[in-house]
């Protein structure tokens, strides 16, 4: 299941000002817990079992409605460095829905494979990589596809001046690791179209879904912009995870990756040398794995359709932090049409890639519906995603804001004023 999150603004993405440090990385691996250690700091571990932080963060990761009056979140609290803060209970949460407190609750540490992620490792293979960086960069990548474990999958990316899937998301830790070992270094940097490309290799489906961005230069050859990608990253929900190889210290292409993973929800870390990037790679792959699930039941079980606006506080010593997600109440409403002879939805699936052929669905009424119908278009979990009025009757895979949605099964209703009169299913592929 995707991530079930309807963000109320693109403020709430302020949560992650307080992980807009940069994370110096030179480490040794102790290989038999397979923990980064930071020189001149605390172990991973020895962090990780510590409640005594210089600041906190809490960042929503997903909210799940399908099983309401049950909800269930899944979110990450980290220090200032980016670790993950265990050792926390019902004591150190409060949940809010619509501005009430909701008790009980109840809070798991989930670690391991349990809740699966979805990442998508982008590395750049420009002509700059060559040599013993796109040596380390790929045993990196390697190191954390043999990681995975459970639900886990990964997807490789690599890019020169355009982007190229060595594999799509799999499971299959050999297969992922044959189709990094044939990257070669060569070419321009287009960091802003691989990173849309690897958005679009998802679908909305997957949960915890992000990408890792290995890049050492700045972006000379993308078609899109920065913007752009930012965009794509914001409203598919992507946490992107930048490594910036070798950069100077605040530079303009430093300040771009900063950005990036600092408006969606990531970190950026900065690498000195390629030797380092292991060490990055399984300390990202330890933080997509430590969360807390924080359960409730609702006090509001109406099944009316609306969207509840969640707020999770945690309090670790005198640090606080807290982050918002959105989910679409069921709605149940008198009886819905099963299936209308007068309706259709052509051509079904379809295909909105802007080639020309099946790029939109249409809606045709037939003499029983009438002209006025309002459409409501939500993913399968219930959210909101497209409202056509007034007989409006083209859906090119869109939301309200004219992004683009993920490939996915997605749920209609046709509304004769406030009475639902049909529903049915649409297939957006590419």
């Amino acid at each position: 299941m995707g991530i079930q999150q309807q963000r109320e603004s693109k403020e709430n993405l302020m949560y992650t000002n307080k992980i807009f440090s940069i994370i110096f990385i030179s480490v040794i691996i102790t290989n038999v817990l397979g923990v980064a250690i930071i020189k001149g700091t605390e172990s991973n571990s020895a962090i990780n079992n510590s409640t005594t932080q210089d600041s906190v963060t809490l960042i929503y990761n997903d909210i799940d409605a399908l099983s309401f009056p049950r909800i269930i979140s899944i979110v990450t609290v980290m220090n200032e460095l980016g670790f993950s803060i265990s050792n926390l209970d019902e004591n150190n949460f409060e949940v809010r829905e619509d501005g009430v407190r909701e008790l009980p609750i109840k809070v798991e540490l989930i670690n391991g494979g349990e809740i699966g992620i979805n990442v998508a490792l982008v590395i750049d293979c420009s002509g700059s990589m060559m040599g013993q960086p796109i040596t380390d960069a790929k045993n990196a990548a390697s190191t954390f596809v043999g990681l995975m474990q459970g639900n886990d999958q990964s997807a490789v990316v690599s890019f020169s001046h355009q982007p190229h899937t060595n594999h799509t998301f799999s499971d299959d830790i050999n297969a992922l690791k044959a189709a990094i070992s044939t990257i070669d270094a060569a070419g321009g940097t287009a960091i802003f179209d691989a990173l849309i490309h690897a958005v679009y290799l998802m679908n909305a489906n997957m949960k915890n879904r992000a990408i890792i961005l290995l890049t050492d230069g700045a972006d000379k050859d993308s078609y899109y912009s920065y913007q752009q990608a930012l965009n794509t990253l914001i409203s598919h929900e992507v946490r992107t995870f930048t490594i910036g190889l070798g950069l100077n210290q605040n530079s303009p292409e430093e300040n771009i990756l900063k950005n990036l993973a600092n408006q969606t929800g990531g970190l950026y870390f900065y690498s000195p040398t390629s030797s380092d990037l292991e060490a990055i790679y399984r300390a990202i792959y330890k933080l997509l794995h430590s969360q807390y699930r924080v359960t409730y039941t609702t006090h509001n079980p109406a099944k009316d359709g609306t969207l509840r606006h969640v707020r999770i506080d945690v309090f670790v010593d005198s640090q606080t932090s807290s982050d918002t997600a959105s989910y679409r109440a069921p709605y149940e409403s008198d009886p819905v049409i099963p299936d209308n002879p007068d309706f259709e939805v052509v051509p079904n699936p379809f295909t909105p890639n802007d080639d020309g052929f099946n790029d939109w669905t249409e809606f045709r009424r037939g003499e029983g519906i009438p002209q006025n119908w309002i459409i409501s278009i939500m993913d399968r979990s219930g959210r909101f995603i497209k409202r056509l009025s007034k007989g409006e009757k083209i859906w090119a895979g869109k939301n309200e804001s004219g992004q683009t949605v993920l490939p996915g099964t997605y749920l209609y209703i046709v509304y004769d004023g406030k009475q639902a009169i049909h529903r049915g299913l649409i297939q957006l592929i590419r």
